[in-house]
């Protein structure tokens, strides 16, 4: 139902997987658990290394795999564009909360406060079982460079 990047007209399914790239991932699944525990690794250096301005997504158990690593900032797009200016890049994920899709249109619904202020909010950080330790310390210190510089002005 996806007409555009986030905007669906009508509920739909993800589904991408042919048999070719089955086959592929079935080759690679003895690969995750190392991927698995690297993400994990690196997701702990973020959250020791981001200042407390950024904020990271709730850990909700410890077999989080962090397929994506997601912070929350008053000021998401100001820090994305700082990033981008530093070569970082990021994403944003979501950031038409379901409720405000064309494809619930016809639905009644109620106000989700909630889910508008995290669609504002979010952004992924780099976070893949290839990144560097140094990258995680660069894109925590890019981010404390942005924050200083929002304190000051």
């Amino acid at each position: 139902g996806q007409v555009s990047r986030y905007v669906h007209l009508e509920a739909g399914v993800n589904s991408r997987l042919d048999d070719l790239q089955a086959a592929v991932l079935r080759a690679r699944l003895p690969l995750l658990p190392r991927w698995t525990s690297r993400r994990r690794s690196l997701a702990a250096s973020y959250r020791h290394a981001l200042p407390d301005t950024v904020r990271p997504l709730r850990e909700y158990d410890d077999g989080h795999v962090y397929h994506l690593f997601v912070v929350r900032s008053p000021d998401r797009d100001a820090l994305q564009a700082h990033l981008g200016a530093s070569g970082i890049e990021t994403l944003i994920h979501y950031p038409v909360p379901l409720p405000n899709q064309p494809a619930f249109a016809g639905l009644a619904r109620g106000e989700c406060p909630v889910a508008a202020r995290a669609a504002g909010e979010i952004l992924s950080l780099p976070l893949h079982p290839r990144l560097a330790d140094a990258d995680v310390a660069r894109v925590s210190a890019a981010i404390g460079t942005f924050q200083k510089g929002r304190i000051l002005t």
